[in-house]
């Protein structure tokens, strides 16, 4: 039990780090820049930046402005802890997931705020397939053959302009980190998500919007790394 609250506690905080890069990207200074509020620009102490706690104890809002914090940092900082709570820092291949895992987690919360994604924030995630590269070689020919259905059908929409590039790409790397069947899966998983949404907003199917898919697709990862 303490280790999976540990390994929550980290996961959020690498979460709420997350965010933070994300809402500060464009900005020169974004790594070493203190966090503040968006509201009044007060500079935040460190009380103020625990992951979920803070959010709880100040219930949700600003202790200077007492302006509301959106609730979607909460929401990130919950997922963020389950993402990472089965992952075994003892070992390199849970570090290299860790790695993996902020990649894309940084790519699902900037694809969610801007409906694209910056490919360097998809560097730390070929780094950690780098040392996953000899599953290429070692694949049967059966994980091939899961995979390729799915690549044409990417293929296809992405050429229709119904899905962006940047799904294809996520697809390929769950499919170069883990494997065909994990990658499907966590697709499956995103596509249930998204249809809820969509059920229990009583969105119009017929009306053409551009809905950003990899942090669903996100979602379906954490799920799927908590059933593995």
């Amino acid at each position: 039990m303490i280790y999976l609250l540990t390994n929550f506690i980290i996961g959020s905080c690498l979460a709420s780090h997350a965010a933070v890069i994300c809402e500060h990207y464009n900005q020169s200074d974004f790594i070493f820049t203190r966090s503040h509020c968006t509201i009044c620009h007060s500079e935040l102490s460190l009380l103020d930046e625990l992951p979920i706690i803070s959010y709880i104890f100040l219930r949700g809002r600003c202790r200077y402005c007492h302006g509301q914090i959106s609730a979607h940092l909460f929401l990130i900082e919950v997922i963020g802890g389950f993402a990472y709570i089965q992952i075994d820092f003892s070992k390199v291949e849970g570090q290299l997931t860790a790695i993996l895992i902020f990649s894309l987690l940084l790519v699902a919360i900037y694809d969610a705020t801007h409906s694209e994604f910056h490919l360097v924030m998809l560097l730390p995630a070929f780094f950690s397939i780098s040392y996953h590269i000899n599953n290429l070689f070692k694949a049967e020919l059966l994980d091939y053959i899961e995979a390729f259905p799915i690549l044409i059908l990417l293929v296809i929409y992405i050429f229709q302009k119904k899905l962006g590039s940047g799904d294809l790409i996520i697809y390929l790397i769950l499919i170069l980190y883990f494997n065909a069947h994990f990658a499907n899966q966590v697709f499956l998983f995103g596509s249930i998500f998204l249809l809820s949404q969509f059920i229990l907003e009583k969105k119009d199917f017929s009306k053409k919007q551009a809905i950003p898919f990899i942090p669903y697709l996100f979602l379906g990862l954490v799920i799927q790394l908590m059933l593995n």
